[in-house]
C-alpha cells in the first residue's frame, strides 16, 4: 500500500440490490470527502456474482483512495458487503455502518418470481416494500429509477447475492465500532434482523428510526446523519 496513504478513516457508502450510489446522496453530501460508490453493473460495467466479490473489489476502492482505513456504510446488499468487508479486509476497517442489513439476507421466492415474470412492471412493488407509508413520491421515483437504469439481469445477481449471504458463525471475529440503523417500519430486512446483529457484534450501537422504512438513510436522512456524525467523530 502507498506509504503517503492517509491515517485519517475516509467514509464510504455501499448501496442495496438494483440501486446506486444515488441512494447515499444526502450522506455523500452532508460529509465531506465521503463518497457513495456504485458497485460494477449498476449501472456501468458487470455486475459481480457474490457479496465476497464485491467485497474485494470495495477493498480495492479504498485503496486507491489513498487511505489506510475506512468506515464502510452500507444499507441491505450494502451492508452485507460492509460486513464482508470487515471480515475479509480487517486491516482496513476502521468501523461498520450497517443500514437496513442482516448477518444473513434469505430472499424471498416471491422477489425472484417477480423479477424473472414480471420486470419492469415489478419495480413498483419493489420500492413499495423498501420506503415507508409517509415516504415522499420523489424519492419513490428516485428508487424506481435506479431500478431501472441497473436493470433486470443485475437487479436478480443482487437478490441471488443477498440469498447466498451468511457471515452469523463469523460476527464474533467483529469487534470494531459499527453503528447499526434500521426503519421501524421496514418490510425487507425487519428490525429484528438488527436486533440480532447489535446482540452479537460486540460493543455496535442500535438506532431504530420511527416511521422509516428500508431505504431509511433516503427517506429520513437527518436523523441518520446525525447518528452517524456521532458514529465517525471519535474514528476521525
Amino acid at each position: 500500500m502507498d506509504s503517503k496513504a492517509s491515517d485519517v478513516p475516509r467514509l464510504f457508502y455501499v448501496h442495496g440490490s438494483g440501486h446506486t450510489g444515488d441512494s447515499f446522496s444526502e450522506q455523500a453530501r452532508a460529509f465531506a470527502g465521503s463518497a457513495a460508490v456504485s458497485l460494477p453493473g449498476h449501472p456501468a460495467g458487470v455486475a459481480l456474482d457474490s457479496v465476497a466479490q464485491c467485497a474485494d473489489w470495495l477493498a480495492r476502492r479504498v485503496e486507491e483512495s489513498g487511505t489506510r482505513r475506512a468506515v464502510v456504510a452500507g444499507n441491505s446488499l450494502g451492508g452485507a458487503i460492509a460486513l464482508q468487508w470487515a471480515l475479509d479486509h480487517p486491516a482496513q476497517a476502521a468501523g461498520i455502518v450497517l443500514v437496513g442489513t442482516g448477518a444473513r439476507l434469505r430472499v424471498s421466492p416471491k422477489i425472484f418470481e417477480m423479477i424473472d415474470n414480471d420486470w419492469p412492471a415489478c419495480i413498483g412493488t419493489l420500492v413499495d416494500w423498501s420506503v415507508g407509508a409517509d415516504a415522499p413520491a420523489a424519492l419513490r421515483d428516485r428508487a424506481e429509477s435506479w431500478h431501472l437504469a441497473v436493470g433486470k439481469e443485475t437487479t436478480r445477481k443482487d437478490y441471488a447475492a443477498c440469498d447466498a449471504f451468511d457471515v452469523i458463525e463469523r460476527l464474533p471475529e467483529l469487534p470494531l465500532p459499527a453503528l447499526i440503523v434500521v426503519g421501524s417500519e421496514d418490510r425487507m430486512t425487519p428490525v429484528k434482523y438488527s436486533t440480532f446483529l447489535h446482540e452479537h457484534v460486540t460493543g455496535s450501537h442500535l438506532e431504530v428510526i420511527p416511521g422509516a422504512g428500508h431505504l431509511v438513510m433516503a427517506e429520513q436522512p437527518a436523523p441518520v446523519n446525525a447518528a452517524l456524525a456521532s458514529f465517525i467523530k471519535p474514528l476521525t
